[in-house]
């Protein structure tokens, strides 16, 4: 298990070429819903010790943010990440930030989330393995999204903002209204 790289140009070409075979495409974001296939059962560390997977928040959209302290682009974009869990946490969508770091510097990680004023939930020893399981590539920042059945719905390699992120987060969320109301009907 090697080291997760901070996004680059190389980084880029890493997380199109070394994609898992159930992206539709490199590069794509969107993930149609009959090609979308259930998100592994990952398992991660949160800060006190506990173990956690992606199961816990059964029937919610999540969105998975991979990131590192010693990552410039991860810092830029986490304010984006924070705004956007203010606005969302109430609607169904919880928020994990998926931290590239060994439980050894939870100090580190835990004044990155002073600093980045991050009131979701952090998982520590986040790997190469996890990001290519989700389809991500192996390179930080990376983004993924789960529909309320735990599938993959999109897939952010690199870098996203507020925009792009709502645009999905609203894209899926009313998907999900969709069948709700034709069923009413």
């Amino acid at each position: 298990m090697g080291m997760i790289r901070s996004f680059s140009l190389i980084g880029l070409a890493l997380a199109a070429g070394l994609s898992s075979p159930v992206v539709a495409a490199p590069g794509d974001v969107w993930v149609p819903q009959e090609q979308r296939a259930a998100a592994p059962n990952l398992e991660f560390s949160d800060i006190p010790g506990a173990r956690r997977h992606f199961s816990q928040f059964k029937g919610k959209v999540i969105v998975v943010n991979f990131w590192a302290t010693w990552c410039a682009p991860c810092k830029t974009e986490m304010p984006e990440f924070v705004k956007a869990y203010a606005e969302y946490r109430d609607r169904g969508v919880e928020f994990v930030g998926a931290a590239n770091e060994p439980r050894a510097n939870k100090a580190k990680v835990r004044e990155f989330m002073q600093a980045m004023q991050m009131p979701f939930p952090v998982w520590l020893e986040a790997s190469e393995n996890h990001m290519k399981a989700l389809g991500l590539g192996e390179a930080v920042p990376a983004t993924a999204i789960l529909d309320r059945q735990g599938r993959v719905a999109a897939r952010i390699a690199g870098p996203t903002d507020g925009a792009q992120l709502r645009e999905l987060l609203d894209r899926i969320l009313g998907e999900q209204a969709a069948p709700e109301a034709t069923r009413s009907r």
